[in-house]
């Protein structure tokens, strides 16, 4: 059991229990027996083993397996009250479902070689290269200036692995690399509008090699990237005009069905572009802050976007498919029971 102490302590984080919650839920042993079996000091009996497994929601074969994720520097978008152990379980989840992510791929042999569509072009140090990037970006894809349907559908498509996850409202988004396969993790309860938003911030993190003079310009170059992909220039001169004293509500809703972008990020882009005025986009933002969740404009909701990602499910499906796996294998790595792989496959037949 080689790789026992690592696993265990994974699958214990991502449940977020401590050693004395997790030793409370197997009933039979003690947080001191924990502990050593943790730093490799003991191994657990056969049945204590099992009562590991039960608690946590794994299968014996989990202990064994071989770590295939090495989590490159993670750059978290959270706010101050996204708590250490509420990190911790994220982390941990997210190594678990890239671990089977990469296990489907090594099955299937597929190899990641991820090119920088951005090439040199990738370097930005001014808010005008960050537009420039994200207008290239929009030429490499071939996406043009029309909405973007499905953020996350384009992101897989291009290379990037999409993780979408129900995570507390602190967290909205994440980057980082697994070898060389670019990582985009998304929190799932966010609205439609702030999760592309997101994806699209967290891309910026992965493509750009951004000069900032800190953290926080760096976010505010991100947050420019998104709003450039999401409301290129060209469209939003030509949907708002290039100088306003004002604008209705009525025009941003319309604009935030249409491209799929809040109306906050849309009055921001105004104001970037010059559009409006630091007056009134300050008169905006007071405005609109006890309604920072733009809660009663869901009729408004854009409708292209999907609420997850589905290529771990194709790849899920594949394996079963082309008989690699038996359908209970497929059933651990899509971490769901074989009566639910079924009915996700062949819902008529299961």
């Amino acid at each position: 059991m080689i790789n026992f102490p690592d696993r265990l302590r994974s699958a214990r984080k991502a449940k977020g229990w401590s050693l004395q919650e997790l030793a409370e839920q197997v009933g039979n042993i003690s947080k001191q027996a924990l502990g050593k079996y943790e730093q490799g000091l003991m191994k657990p009996e056969v049945d204590t083993l099992f009562g590991l497994t039960k608690a946590l929601g794994v299968k014996p074969d989990y202990f064994l397996k071989p770590a295939r994720v090495d989590l490159g520097a993670i750059s978290f978008r959270k706010k101050a009250s996204l708590k250490v152990k509420e990190r911790a379980v994220l982390e941990e989840q997210i190594r678990d479902y890239l671990d089977r992510y990469l296990e489907i791929e090594e099955l299937l042999q597929i190899q990641h070689e991820f090119v920088n569509p951005l090439g040199r072009a990738n370097k930005v140090s001014s808010y005008e290269e960050v537009e420039q990037a994200a207008y290239s970006l929009l030429t490499k894809w071939k996406l043009g200036v029309n909405p973007i349907p499905n953020v996350i559908e384009t992101l897989e498509d291009n290379g990037i692995c999409v993780f979408v996850l129900d995570a507390p409202a602190s967290f909205d988004g994440l980057a980082t690399w697994v070898g060389k396969l670019p990582v985009v993790v998304l929190n799932g309860t966010n609205t439609v509008d702030r999760r592309r938003f997101t994806a699209l911030h967290e891309l910026a993190h992965l493509l750009l090699q951004i000069n900032a003079a800190d953290d926080k310009e760096e976010e505010k170059f991100c947050h420019r990237f998104a709003n450039a992909m999401l409301l290129p220039k060209e469209v939003a001169l030509r949907e708002l005009g290039e100088v306003r004293t004002s604008i209705s509500y009525g025009e941003l809703l319309s604009i935030k069905k249409q491209y799929g972008i809040s109306v906050q990020a849309i009055m921001r882009r105004a104001f970037d572009l010059g559009i409006i005025k630091d007056s009134y986009y300050r008169y905006f933002c007071i405005k609109i802050a006890p309604n920072r969740k733009e809660e009663g404009f869901s009729r408004f909701t854009f409708e292209g976007e999907t609420m997850k990602s589905y290529r771990f499910e194709q790849l899920l499906f594949r394996l079963v498919a082309e008989s690699i796996v038996t359908e209970s294998k497929a059933a651990a790595l899509g971490g769901m029971s074989v009566s639910a792989l079924r009915e996700k496959i062949d819902p008529v037949l299961a």
